[in-house]
């Protein structure tokens, strides 16, 4: 009796076990998945080649100064033209092949007009010359995380 007991334990570790493992099998890695992973958004401008990570727009209200954050990555083999247009602003700057430009770091952006709220969404025009233009709602960020506090006006 004892020795039927361990095999039926044994049988029933076994199957939890495949059952366990057959539910990992069918969902997908999430590490592999490409996510925005800051408060910005995520432009693909040219098949993730060349692309705009963790684009947004500090300001204190709507229709005060703003100031743009991202960064333009270019993946390919050939230096690439890039310009990000926020309202009445932005910015046009060459991406050296297989580089990347920090906005508002490596090149300041500031609209002189942000067109929306904080807490809301502004359109933006991405460009990678040659390659097309894509229009997103970007968001409209202030201090209220206090990271991004020593980049208001």
């Amino acid at each position: 009796m004892a020795r039927s007991h361990r095999l039926l334990r044994g049988a029933a570790v076994i199957g939890a076990s495949l059952l366990v493992a057959s539910c990992s099998a069918m969902t997908p890695i999430q590490t592999a998945e490409l996510y925005n992973a800051g408060d910005g958004v995520r432009v693909e401008v040219a098949d993730d080649d060349i692309r705009v990570e963790n684009l947004m727009v500090l300001a204190s209200e709507e229709g005060s100064e703003g100031h743009v954050f991202g960064t333009l990555v270019n993946d390919t083999g050939d230096e690439v033209v890039m310009s990000v247009t926020i309202g009445d602003g932005g910015i046009q700057v060459p991406v050296e092949a297989n580089g990347h430009v920090l906005l508002g770091v490596d090149e300041p952006v500031v609209i002189p007009t942000t067109p929306a709220a904080p807490g809301g969404m502004a359109e933006a025009l991405v460009e990678a010359t040659g390659h097309g233009t894509v229009s997103v709602s970007v968001p409209v960020l202030d201090d209220t995380l206090p990271q991004y506090a020593d980049y208001l006006p």
